[in-house]
């Protein structure tokens, strides 16, 4: 066991000192049980524990319990918490969620929001070809050189919608011949979305691709972007294929809801009732807020020429028969206003802004490509089928250096596991496919090694972090000397209350027994009876097993007051009489007394707990400040602010 001491000053161990004179611009504080604790850990901690209270906590005071809570991390640690599965795992997870702020490049995450926002603000006039995506990097590679041939063809003059319903596989094709109508911010995937801002008005986008396939892209005109409406309908659907008869019947039940809704009848109400919109039906026909070329364009025309609280009269898409309400309209908001929201299609865009971060870590960490490898592997993979499983297993176990990183090396057989068993290639397939792979494990790598540095670069971060751990480590070092032991701890708890009895005590007499209640005075005499021909101790099994869900018995310790049925047979109070809802018509009660005071720990259990936890705490604390050694440089402690 080693005694706590206290430096100050010149007294202070030499280690102490020279970590001091390291480290000026941070200076150890204290030291607990030989780990340092420096002035920003504890100015950190102190500040947001007073941003907590009403008042601010004075420096002394605060420094006691930083030094006892640093104490139980201490044992925590000590007792090898930090080191098991559970809490590497909860740990870890917490710190990879918390580092993903840090790997991502948010200079380019503004830019891009930025850029979105000028998006927000006009609607493009575009068309597309799409081709499928392929199997394999050979076939996408067929794909991309055939819209390259169509796009040849359209700069060179032939017709877009005439290519389009030829060879682009979007289903909708054959009606718009290409058409996405006027595109606006959000509505598409991103990389479609930037090929129809980006595209000069009347050329043609080079080849992209989306998670829905190959694209080219011919913009044909903007405009202002319109703003948003929120409309509420009612629609009447056409059956398949309807017959002119068919339209006809459907517009004259229109007529008569329109009546109905122009009488004065709740539009939501009717919507509920009658419309067979099955996506907003059940929301009063309401829609979300839409934009230009986000419904077919009769819903759109109709709805944005609407005053605000208008009804239109029935009007016919391909659908149906619609009525619509125009509830409100906004434009384009402040960018303050939708941040959050180009935020989030930021977050939409994949890995930009990460991939940006990358490329900048790899200058701050001094990367470094061996060329020469990746040249001569390239010279293996020419002939047919050369990169194979027999090319894998050959360099899989290499230690030969594919890349350094912060002055480490990493092996050749990082990138070979990253392989797998991708079946047989060569040339420009097997190049591609090798290209891909360094990109991932470049990135995986790079990203990871930051993911190290973090607490070392980024202060917010390393406190934010050790918080965290050092919370996870005093809750259940705690749980284990205090909490836990002061709940299952009878005899400690039975000594507990006998050695304080005098600090439990009530305002007024409790009554402590059973309260039984029964389905029926019958069965109430029947309880009574059996009661009085069993033994005490297990009187209470007996009338469960027996009565089943006819009686419910329940131990009670309560005031005059607490219980109305208990009231009324030991303090004389008007009988309970059940509603014709409750399930238990008749009561009484058995085997209990009035007592002044508390006779036992379960009498007053949650009360002696608390107390015994504290005592606990108390005794604890006192432990530790034995058992571990405390260094405070009081020169430091002046300097917290």
């Amino acid at each position: 066991m080693r005694r706590t001491k206290l430096f100050v000053g010149t007294l202070l161990a030499a280690g102490f000192v020279v970590a001091f004179a390291a480290s000026k611009k941070d200076p150890v504080l204290m030291k607990v049980d030989g780990k340092p604790v420096t002035l920003s850990e504890f100015e950190y901690m102190y500040h947001k524990n007073n941003q907590q209270q009403v008042a601010q906590q004075p420096l002394e005071k605060y420094l006691d319990m930083f030094v006892t809570y640093k104490l139980k991390v201490a044992d925590a640690e000590a007792a090898g918490i930090d080191t098991t599965a559970a809490f590497k795992k909860e740990y870890e997870g917490y710190r990879n969620e918390l580092a993903m702020p840090y790997l991502r490049d948010t200079v380019a995450e503004e830019a891009m929001r930025k850029q979105l926002y000028e998006h927000l603000k006009t609607n493009v006039l575009a068309s597309h070809i799409m081709l499928p995506l392929g199997k394999d990097m050979a076939e996408n590679d067929v794909y991309k050189a055939r819209l390259d041939s169509l796009r040849s063809c359209i700069v060179a003059g032939q017709p877009f919608d005439s290519l389009a319903r030829k060879y682009s596989v979007d289903r909708s094709v054959v009606q718009n011949g290409g058409s996405m109508g006027y595109v606006s911010a959000g509505q598409f995937p991103w990389q479609f979305e930037d090929a129809c801002y980006n595209t000069p008005v009347g050329q043609v986008s080079e080849p992209f691709r989306t998670d829905y396939g190959w694209h080219i892209v011919k913009t044909f005109g903007s405009r202002p972007d319109a703003g948003e409406v929120l409309v509420e309908h009612i629609l009447k659907l056409y059956p398949h294929n309807a017959t002119d008869e068919q339209k006809a019947q459907v517009k004259h039940v229109m007529d008569s809801i329109y009546n109905v809704v122009k009488g004065g009848a709740d539009f939501e109400d009717v919507a509920r009732r009658e419309s067979e919109d099955p996506g907003s039906a059940r929301q009063g026909g309401k829609l979300p807020y839409f934009g230009k070329g986000r419904m077919v364009p009769e819903f759109e025309k109709v709805s944005y020429e609407l005053g605000k609280g208008e009804i239109s009269s029935p009007f016919e898409t391909r659908y149906g028969v619609h009525i619509v309400k125009k509830l409100d309209s906004h434009s384009v908001a402040d960018y303050a206003s939708v941040r959050d929201q180009l935020t989030a299609m930021v977050g939409m865009r994949g890995n930009i802004a990460v991939d940006s971060k990358v490329v900048q870590l790899k200058k701050k960490y001094k990367f470094s490509l061996n060329d020469k490898l990746m040249k001569r592997l390239r010279s293996e993979v020419t002939l047919p089928d050369s990169l194979d499983n027999a090319f894998i297993d050959k360099y899989a176990a290499s230690n030969e250096v594919l890349f350094t990183l912060g002055g480490q090396k990493y092996p050749l057989s990082l990138l070979i596991g990253e392989f797998g068993r991708p079946g047989r290639m060569a040339g420009e397939v097997a190049y591609k496919f090798m290209d891909a792979k360094l990109a991932e494990v470049e990135k995986k790598t790079v990203l990871e090694y930051e993911k190290q540095q973090l607490e070392k670069n980024n202060a917010d971060f390393g406190n934010l972090v050790r918080e965290y751990r050092d919370g996870m480590l005093l809750f259940e070092v705690s749980n284990r000397n205090v909490w836990q032991k002061a709940s299952t701890d009878t005899e400690g708890l039975k000594a507990f209350f006998e050695a304080h009895r005098q600090n439990y005590k009530w305002d007024a007499p409790k009554y402590k027994g059973y309260l039984v209640e029964t389905t029926s005075d019958s069965i109430t005499a029947l309880a009574k009876q059996r009661i009085a021909e069993v033994a005490a101790d297990s009187v209470v099994t007996v009338l469960r097993k027996e009565f089943g869900k006819n009686l419910k018995v329940t131990r009670v310790l309560v005031a005059k007051g607490e219980n109305a049925k208990v009231d009324s047979e030991m303090f004389g109070t008007d009988r309970v009489v059940a509603a014709d809802k409750d399930k238990y018509k008749d009561y009484f009660v058995f085997g209990g007394r009035l007592i002044a005071k508390p006779e036992e720990v379960a009498d007053v259990r949650g009360l002696v707990v608390a107390d015994y936890q504290n005592y606990l705490e108390g005794v604890w604390d006192e432990q530790l400040h034995k058992k571990y050694t405390v260094e405070i440089d009081k020169k430091v402690l002046k300097q917290v602010k």
